[in-house]
């Protein structure tokens, strides 16, 4: 049979490893939530980045777009004889190949 010194000691023991235990737990908590958060803000970044690119992308894409159109409309009124040739000639090609298959 134990003493009750004995018993007192042990519950001490027991309560400053629990104690120890809900800390280390608290600490790594918080620990695994800051680098979370990290984590998320490293990735809103990277998306925040992407999403630029892509709508920069997207703008040249949209710029060149309409430079190649005015230079075609610009061509088509300053030699319409020849664009209209061109497009029968075009669509000639385009209506013999269909007509093969």
């Amino acid at each position: 049979m134990l003493s009750s010194a004995t018993k007192v000691a042990a519950n001490v023991t027991k309560s400053l490893a629990e104690n120890d235990i809900r800390n280390t737990a608290r600490d790594t908590l918080r620990d695994v939530e800051g680098r979370g958060h990290d984590v998320l803000n490293d990735v809103s970044g990277y998306a925040n980045e992407a999403g630029q690119k892509v709508r920069s992308l997207f703008d040249r894409t949209i710029d060149n777009s309409k430079n190649a159109t005015s230079k075609i409309e610009n061509e088509i009124k300053s030699n319409p004889i020849r664009s209209s040739a061109i497009a029968l000639g075009a669509g000639f090609i385009i209506g013999a190949l269909m007509t093969r298959r």
